[in-house]
């Protein structure tokens, strides 16, 4: 019997190879979609979960607690410390210091120089004892000695090719550094990631602008710093967080717990935990898998009604079936058998496509998070859900439906046309709609991503590049200063620490002109020279700029902070004193407010000030003329003065893009969605309109020979289906509407959502289906009524 099934059902899907082609085509595609969004999901939710006892590591994290609550993801090594010696519920401890830059010569040799930024860290073996990594050389004790160094593969690979890296020697900052092992390049699903890994004990030679209260004082508060504990279960991080408190009173300076709130985050929290670093938001995933199941939906409502649709060809069949003795459900099995068969071929053609697709995704989608297949069981296990799913899915309904087909109905010649009943409409409304609303919301995305890379932030930052260039000395300074000055490309530079608009946390709480009490809002540093301002194009509305190496610091600030400091009497702050954090200086003057963070933040308080051993960046401004020769010239004044360092660059823009990286991921997954619920919708039309031409052929050629023209016949077939998608543009506008103005809520700076948004996406929807149906609407009635009409 099971072997007649499947004979009978190959048979009839290879019969029609159109509509096969439909169904299999359409499931692929959203099968597909659906695969590349699962591995995406799945990877995120992955991260930082394969380490041993994981669900007990916690993250030492901070609030700060003023008008407005900050938070970050460091902590101090004091506080660490205390909790390490002093917090008996601890029962591991490990400390990190990320995101470091440092030029590495590889056994000491000129011509094998590479630059490391924000690749480097600083640890011991405690790191190694709590996060699971795979060791292909050496061990993680070697790490609690100076002067020692781990590489991942990949960087040794890079360094010293195919030879055995341990023993060899590492010239940092004038020091050697001994490889005493290598780690795995992965796993990759992982937010604590460096490439070289320097001993702990070596910090304070490697970069003396650390000085000995790093190591004692609680305030030493930086995002850089990386403190996880292990919990013997993690129920105790209330007890935990109690202990913390105690030991702050203890331990922090007067008045500190009034300000600074200390917590732990599960580390499984981390990578999702937009306030402390985290990368992606778990709303966002969840919506994701919604529209994947939209998107799966739509394939079945296609297949359904074609299906039923259809039947015209199989009701004789049907009931030939039953008269020779076949039961409804044998009828039903053979259904249910062909709908099996197609969705099988359906996902091994999906599966295909999404191995192809990939690599594109990857190169196209996630640029600097490549995604990976996390589990291969796990995808076998999902895909082999989606099969189960889509069986039932398009088999259920079609067989039950037409498992009951009266024989007496189709005895009688009636083939019982199935009318485009309320059912199948809804299924198309549904169909039209997902889609619709998909195309309003990738049109408000784009819109929006594009307003955040290049709306007016208050300063220009067109043809402006930064250079790294490390600590320089005075007179290294002075030689690049004159160099700079003789090229005609360059039209300003300065020397900061990074644009006005970055990812940098820098910023303290301040007291202004002596009053006895600290403001309550903390503001933002911007770190550069008295060029800082023509550099980037930041304009001073009163007073004047800060001057170079004063020996008492100067400061410019914001329009805002001047508001916050002397209300509308913004010209009173110049020439007032300001403590900023622990220094003393003087405000010379106002800019024109300008964001130091992204357009998702409203704008802070901000202050630009001179501090030259953060200055490790030089900022050019280049004119419109040919940009290579310029850069060539840059390189080559570079590497004359500065023959220890290793040339490289960035644009402004693409640094400010690099802000907005997860609305851009989230804005190409919503495109892409968008344009498979397009192709599949479009599919189900033609498909339907195929059939609705098939089922009222007698009545075409009728209409044709008392006279009806093409144009009639074939608005007569589109009706129905234009009212239908209609009808889909009146649901989706408001529903696309609530959720996009939601979606909006969460930038500081946004644009409006224009009428002309939903109308343009409904007229393209309308363009798409009118397109759609009247290819075969306009052969159907063109035909020779002659045929037609001959059966009759």
């Amino acid at each position: 019997m099971v072997k007649n099934y499947l004979k009978i059902a190959w048979r009839n899907i290879t019969t029609q190879r159109f509509f096969t082609f439909l169904n299999i085509f359409g499931l692929a595609l959203a099968i597909s979609c659906c695969i590349i969004i699962y591995l995406y999901i799945s990877y995120n939710l992955s991260f930082d979960t394969y380490h041993k006892r994981s669900k007990e590591i916690f993250r030492l994290v901070y609030e700060l607690k003023l008008e407005k609550t900050e938070y970050d993801k460091g902590s101090s090594f004091a506080e660490f410390n205390a909790l390490k010696t002093e917090a008996p519920l601890v029962r591991q401890s490990a400390f990190l210091i990320s995101n470091q830059s440092f030029i590495i010569n590889v056994n000491g040799e000129i011509k094998r120089r590479f630059k490391e930024e924000n690749t480097v860290a600083f640890t011991n073996s405690d790191w190694f004892k709590m996060f699971s990594h795979k060791w292909i050389e050496g061990s993680a004790k070697q790490l609690d000695e100076p002067d020692n160094a781990v590489l991942r593969q990949r960087t040794a690979r890079k360094y010293f090719g195919n030879a055995n890296p341990i023993g060899k020697t590492l010239l940092v900052n004038n020091r050697q550094i001994k490889v005493i092992g290598v780690i795995s390049d992965g796993p990759y699903n992982t937010d604590l990631k460096s490439e070289i890994y320097l001993s702990f004990s070596s910090l304070l030679p490697l970069l003396p602008t650390y000085d000995k209260t790093f190591f004692t004082d609680w305030g030493y508060l930086n995002s850089t710093n990386n403190a996880f504990i292990t919990l013997n279960d993690a129920g105790e991080k209330d007890a935990v967080e109690k202990q913390i408190i105690e030991l702050a009173t203890k331990h922090m300076w007067k008045d500190g717990l009034k300000y600074f709130k200390f917590k732990l985050l599960p580390l499984n929290q981390m990578h999702f935990d937009s306030r402390y670093g985290g990368v992606v938001q778990k709303s966002l995933l969840w919506n994701l898998a919604i529209i994947a199941l939209l998107i799966i939906a739509i394939a079945i409502f296609n297949y359904i009604n074609l299906t039923v649709a259809g039947q015209t060809k199989r009701s004789k069949e049907i009931a030939t079936r039953k008269v020779l003795g076949g039961s409804t459900k044998q009828i039903f099995m053979q259904f249910i058998t062909e709908s099996l068969i197609t969705s099988v071929i359906a996902v091994l053609a999906a599966v295909l496509l999404a191995l192809l697709m990939m690599p594109a995704a990857n190169s196209y989608l996630f640029t600097d998070e490549p995604i990976h297949i996390v589990s291969n069981i796990n995808l076998y296990l999902f895909v082999g859900l989606v099969l189960l799913c889509v069986t039932v899915g398009t088999g259920i309904y079609p067989a039950l439906l037409l498992s009951r087909i009266s024989i007496v109905q189709v005895l009688k010649n009636n083939i019982l046309n199935l009318p485009l009943g309320f059912g199948r409409k809804a299924m198309v409304v549904f169909q039209n709609t997902v889609t619709q609303s998909l195309m309003v919301c990738t049109i408000i995305i784009v819109m929006q991503v594009h307003f955040l890379e290049n709306t007016d932030i208050g300063f220009n930052r067109k043809a402006v590049i930064t250079i790294p260039v490390g600590q320089v000395s005075a007179s290294q300074k002075e030689q690049l200063t004159e160099s700079l000055k003789n090229m005609p490309p360059v039209q300003s530079f300065s020397f900061c620490n990074k644009p006005p608009s970055s990812n940098s946390q820098r910023g303290a709480t301040v007291r202004y002109d002596n009053r006895p009490k600290w403001e309550s809002r903390a503001a933002r540093f911007a770190i550069g020279d008295s060029a800082y301002c023509s550099t980037f194009g930041l304009r001073i509305v009163s007073g004047r700029n800060i001057r170079n190496g004063q020996p008492k610091p100067e400061f410019l600030i914001n329009e805002t902070m001047a508001a916050m400091l002397e209300g509308e009497h913004e010209d009173l702050v110049i020439g007032k004193p300001l403590i900023a954090g622990d220094i003393k200086g003087v405000i010379t003057g106002v800019v024109k407010d300008f964001n130091v963070k992204s357009l998702i933040e409203p704008i802070e308080q901000s202050i630009l000030l001179e501090n030259q051993e953060l200055q490790t960046n030089l900022a050019v401004k280049l004119s419109n003329g040919p940009t290579s020769i310029a850069l060539n010239n840059l390189q080559k004044a570079y590497q004359n003065i500065l023959p220890d360092q290793v040339f490289s660059y960035q644009f402004v823009d693409d640094q400010i893009a690099q802000l907005y990286k997860k609305e851009s991921i989230q804005q190409k997954l919503i495109w892409l969605s968008s344009l498979m619920a397009i192709v599949i919708s479009s599919l189900g039309l033609l498909g339907l309109i195929s059939i609705t031409a098939l089922q009222r052929t007698k009545e075409i050629g009728i209409r044709k020979v008392l006279g009806a023209t093409v144009t009639q016949i074939s608005l007569t077939l589109t009706n129905d289906f234009l009212w239908m998608v209609l009808g889909a543009f009146l649901i989706a506008a408001p529903v696309s509407w609530l959720v996009m103005n939601k979606w909006l809520q969460n930038f500081a700076y946004r644009i409006h959502i224009e009428w002309w948004i939903f109308a343009f996406a409904g007229v393209i929807s309308l363009l798409i289906a009118f397109f759609t149906v009247s290819f075969q609407s306009i052969k159907a009635a063109t035909a020779n009524p002659v045929k037609s009409l001959r059966g009759e």
